[in-house]
């Protein structure tokens, strides 16, 4: 009985993850939407690197190697190989670049996957060498380029396929990957902010937003409830309502125009881009249409 069970969930959930539908879509957005956003958030630091942390003009923090990331174990042979070889100031200065370029094949699609690959590596070494300074952008562009090296992203619409003519249908629905992530962190992370009582009473949204350059503090308390409430509901509540075609629609909606209200607000445009792009790739109405599976099979 219990073996039965089991097998009927492995069932269900190969099910889930199996479609026979065409994603080249979803993989040519979000390969490219992803790829934009990192390039146009490192073209907008590019005037002010001299200005960041380190004297060499890159974001990598010589000066502030103390700051011991979780990634800085991984992180410190490199340092030190580049330090025996006096090689430190000439990666460091190159390594934006090569980030750069990186992107720029991934947008491509040339060569994808060591493109994608490479950006992914860069962006932890450049970025997550110090970690006290990231925020939500850092870590969600971690996992998009991650899911751009896992994720077949430049099977269509891409450069790879005109010069290696690959044109294997793909059987594996990899929306649903990203649907479930996107499901998984807003119920949780609406959970723990139900458990704050400044997400009751409008103070977590009023500190969030005012400041000496701005007017939102003088806005009437009850908007600063209202959104603080609104904004708990619906991250909790994203991923039953998502999932249900009568409500996606509003839901989709009003999460993107939370993300525009941070960007507006907050001013934290990169990270709103970025989470916009994964719901827009994961329930946004990007055309996925049956097409019959007579090719080889490629995951």
């Amino acid at each position: 009985m219990l073996s039965k069970k089991v097998f009927s969930a492995f069932n269900k959930i190969n099910y889930f993850f199996s479609s026979p539908y065409n994603e080249r879509s979803f993989l040519t957005f979000f390969r490219t939407a992803v790829s934009l956003v990192a390039l146009i958030e490192i073209a907008s630091l590019a005037i002010d690197l001299h200005l960041f942390f380190s004297s060499s003009g890159t974001l990598i923090p010589q000066e502030l190697m103390y700051l011991q990331t979780e990634y800085f174990k991984y992180l410190h042979p490199l340092y030190q190989f580049l330090e025996r070889n006096n090689l430190t100031e000439f990666f460091y200065q190159a390594s934006t670049i090569t980030y750069a370029l990186s992107l720029l094949f991934l947008l491509m699609g040339l060569f994808t996957r060591y493109a994608a690959i490479l950006a992914l590596l860069l962006q932890i070494i450049i970025f997550k060498s110090f970690s006290n300074f990231n925020y939500g952008y850092d870590s969600f562009l971690t996992m998009s380029l991650f899911y751009c090296v896992v994720f077949p992203v430049g099977k269509y619409d891409s450069l790879d396929t005109r010069i290696f003519k690959k044109r294997n249908q793909i059987i594996f629905n990899y929306r649903h990957v990203l649907q479930v992530h996107l499901a998984i962190a807003y119920f949780f992370s609406g959970i723990a902010k139900s458990l704050d009582t400044g997400w009751w009473n409008g103070e977590s949204v009023w500190r969030a937003v005012a400041s000496v350059d701005n007017d939102f503090y003088s806005w009437p308390p009850v908007l600063f409830v209202i959104v603080s409430i609104g904004t708990v509901l619906l991250e909790i509540l994203y991923p039953f309502l998502i999932n249900i075609k009568k409500t996606r629609l509003f839901v989709l909606t009003g999460i993107i125009l939370m993300h525009v209200g941070i960007a507006v607000m907050m001013e934290l445009y990169a990270f709103s881009a970025i989470m916009i792009v994964w719901n827009l790739s994961a329930f946004g109405n990007i055309s996925i249409k049956p097409k019959p599976v007579n090719e080889a099979v490629t995951i």
